[in-house]
């Protein structure tokens, strides 16, 4: 991997692989991470990587890449990040990267193909020297992130995963070091009513007035409550109402509404508490008739959240690194989630970190300034060998 860095990221963002939800993958081009990861594949065996594909859904795969053909026998440092990307309404040519003022512009050129880009360069590298070292260097290119996360969910289950003695997990953080992110639980609350002509509106119940009106207790109620509480590195919970939708025909008092909820969980919360929390609360402002008429559906997503404990040898030894190179020194939370608390479920450490902003990640103006990417995996590189001098 000799070409500029650019080159290769205006690469990967030219391949679509957009997340495709709960539509099928034929339901549009862009649809699907294969193309992507195939890429990905291609170009790591040629640079002389050994790489293994890891089937998560029906065309749609993970894929492992590590610099020693036999795993198990040294400790791992694990590099992991996501192939997929969000959707791209209303970004035009977002497969058709430019590179202008130091920056590339395209779907995934921050969330996350640059981080990709960063790994890869921290690897070649370490690759150099691959025999001194005293541990294995593997990068875990997840799909699915954006919707599921059932990439690394299937990745949990990987053969070597005792062997990880630390993570580090790429998303776009301006190049702060994080250890610590949000979770988050997502449900629907559905509301249920009489249909009946709008002329005569007393015939019939309307869904829609009960959905106003529990809206208005998470507004007035749960919000108020949720952004109490905070977290040092996290900072607060927050709870929204994010969709909404409801009747059928204008003429009609609608028998039905449905909203989505978005609740964010700092460290220490769990979707189990905060779900059964955010029930009790509605309940308690309804009537019985009104209570018989709600239906609060299994959440779609459970996504936990994360803080990693660093000891205080570990801590200066990151600072260490991030002052090296001219960064803030202060480990960070993130307000958003990611792959990062389902690979902490291994009891390691596992810190998030990356070039660009996560401002202009999912935007229809997505970039990332290009030398951050060189200077992210510098970071990456003498981290993993500071990290590991001890091992």
């Amino acid at each position: 991997m000799k070409r500029e860095i650019s080159q290769i990221l205006k690469e990967f963002v030219e391949i679509p692989s957009v997340n495709p939800g709960d539509c099928k993958l034929e339901d549009n081009k862009y649809f699907g991470e294969a193309a992507f990861v195939e890429h990905v594949y291609e170009m790591c065996c040629a640079n002389g990587y050994y790489c293994e594909k890891q089937e998560v859904l029906p065309g749609r795969s993970n894929l492992l890449i590590h610099m020693s053909e036999c795993l198990g026998e040294k400790p791992i440092v694990l590099f992991q990040t996501h192939s997929d990307v969000v959707d791209v309404k209303e970004m035009k040519d977002a497969f058709s990267p430019k590179i202008r003022e130091g920056k590339l512009w395209g779907r995934g050129s921050c969330d996350a193909k640059g981080q990709l880009c960063a790994m890869f360069l921290a690897m070649e590298q370490l690759k150099e020297q691959k025999e001194k070292l005293p541990f294995d260097l593997c990068l875990a290119l997840c799909c699915d992130e954006e919707f599921q996360h059932r990439g690394v969910d299937e990745f949990l289950n990987w053969k070597y995963r005792d062997k990880v003695v630390f993570a580090v997990v790429g998303e776009p953080t301006e190049l702060r070091l994080a250890c610590a992110c949000k979770g988050s639980i997502r449900f629907c609350i559905e509301t249920t009513g009489i249909a009946a002509h709008t002329s005569m509106p007393e015939k019939g119940e309307n869904a829609i007035y009960l959905m106003a009106k529990i809206i208005q207790i998470f507004q007035n109620k749960i919000e108020k409550q949720t952004v109490c509480r905070c977290d040092s590195a996290c900072k607060n919970a927050t709870v929204a109402v994010s969709l909404i939708q409801g009747g059928t025909i204008v003429n009609s008092v609608p028998d039905y509404c449905i909203i989505h909820i978005d609740r964010r969980m700092i460290p220490g919360e769990t979707w189990e508490v905060v779900y059964q929390e955010m029930q009790d609360m509605v309940c308690k402002e309804l009537s019985d008739n009104e209570k018989m008429r709600v239906i609060f559906q299994k959440p779609y997503l459970t996504d936990p959240s994360y803080g990693t404990k660093l000891e205080e040898d570990k801590k200066q030894i990151v600072k260490e690194v991030l002052k090296k190179h001219g960064l803030h020194e202060q480990i960070i939370g993130l307000p958003y989630g990611c792959d990062a608390s389902k690979l902490a479920k291994w009891g390691i450490p596992v810190f998030v970190f990356g070039p660009g902003s996560i401002e202009q990640a999912h935007t229809k103006e997505e970039y990332i300034e290009i030398n951050q990417i060189g200077k992210a995996s510098e970071v990456l590189k003498d981290l993993v060998l500071k990290f590991t001098e001890k091992e």
